[in-house]
């Protein structure tokens, strides 16, 4: 323990194997939009981030709020954060997805991006609503901010606020360095060529900006490392693309983790490496829980119609089941699902 041996998500009928799982969810997955109340975060160094709140009309009268870090090249209104929001307004629990440097729509002020090692950028957003009055705070993370929470969680866990109870993340893409290499690989290529072109552009809208940074050649970049090497690496203080991914990788970290925290890692996810599924450590961590569904894709867990998508539902349950109770917190109802919620 606590090793989850079964998962309960079970992938409908006729849905392909991992690359249908992880690619068709990502483009035709429909999720009901949230109206977030957003907010310009001025940041310490002197930037500012955007942060989205999603407010309950009726929220816990225990202060409860979820913060949601979204992947890499993603947004709030990316389906998995839209599909949590909408699972925790059921039960009167406030959201707060934060919109990382570098992928939002708003130019940032200064010539840096939120990276797999940004602890202190999610330290920042926790601190600012502890400030709001928020007293039992959640985390929840996909892909890269999935990666970024367990980090956080390992890392620096003797300066984590009280007020922070526990996380639950999914398709944490927690060794970088392996990872980043499955995707250099993976279907041909497809997903890094994917990413490319977000990356491309959050360089070309920096330099309009920031004209010293050169983009002389950045239509010829075709790989993360040599975008980071060139890019990322000398902007956020790294040697290089490979110090920047052994820095940033949270495998490192689990066995430092407190909290009561869940990772849902599918065994068919194809950017994920064996190093992302660490079997001994969560089985001899008596916090760490290790989720292994045999399908799920990567962020795709194709859902059956009408129903709650699975992630949503399964974060929720581990919030209320285990870390509110470790918290000793009393239960929440669960408002029933209708077209509307």
């Amino acid at each position: 323990m606590p090793l989850v041996e079964s998962s309960s998500y079970q992938v409908p009928r006729f849905c392909g194997g991992a690359h249908f799982q992880t690619i068709y969810p990502s483009f035709f997955m429909k999720e009901r939009e949230v109206d977030y109340e957003r907010e310009r975060f001025d940041t310490p160094d002197g930037d500012y981030l955007y942060l989205d709140w999603a407010k309950c009309d009726t929220p816990s009268p225990d202060h409860e709020l979820l913060v949601v870090s979204h992947g890499l090249c993603g947004s709030t209104h990316r389906h998995y954060a839209l599909s949590l929001v909408h699972a925790f307004r059921r039960c009167h629990i406030d959201c707060l997805c934060w919109n990382y440097r570098g992928t939002g729509r708003v130019d940032n002020q200064l010539a840096k991006v939120t990276t797999n090692n940004a602890t202190y950028e999610l330290q920042w957003v926790i601190d600012h609503a502890i400030s709001k009055g928020y007293r039992n705070i959640y985390l929840a993370g996909f892909s890269m901010g999935a990666n970024l929470t367990l980090l956080y969680l390992g890392r620096e866990a003797k300066t984590i606020p009280e007020q922070v109870r526990g996380a639950a993340v999914v398709c944490a893409t927690m060794d970088v360095t392996s990872c980043i290499t499955s995707l250099q690989h993976s279907l041909g290529g497809i997903y890094q060529w994917h990413f490319m072109k977000p990356l491309r552009h959050c360089i070309a809208t920096m330099h309009a900006q920031h004209p010293e940074i050169s983009i002389d050649g950045l239509d010829q970049i075709k790989s993360f490392p040599q975008f980071d090497d060139r890019y990322t690496a000398p902007l956020m203080g790294f040697r290089d693309s490979q110090d920047y991914y052994r820095t940033s990788s949270a495998s490192q970290w689990l066995e430092y983790i407190q909290l009561p925290t869940l990772i849902v890692n599918p065994a068919n996810d194809p950017f994920l490496t064996e190093k992302c599924f660490p079997r001994e450590i969560a089985a001899r961590m008596p916090n760490l829980y290790l989720e292994i569904p045999a399908n799920g894709g990567h962020c795709g867990f194709i859902t059956q119609k009408h129903r709650e998508w699975w992630p949503a539902r399964r974060i929720r349950q581990f919030v209320l089941e285990n870390i509110r109770a470790a918290s000793k917190l009393p239960p929440l109802p669960i408002e029933p699902l209708t077209e509307e919620t």
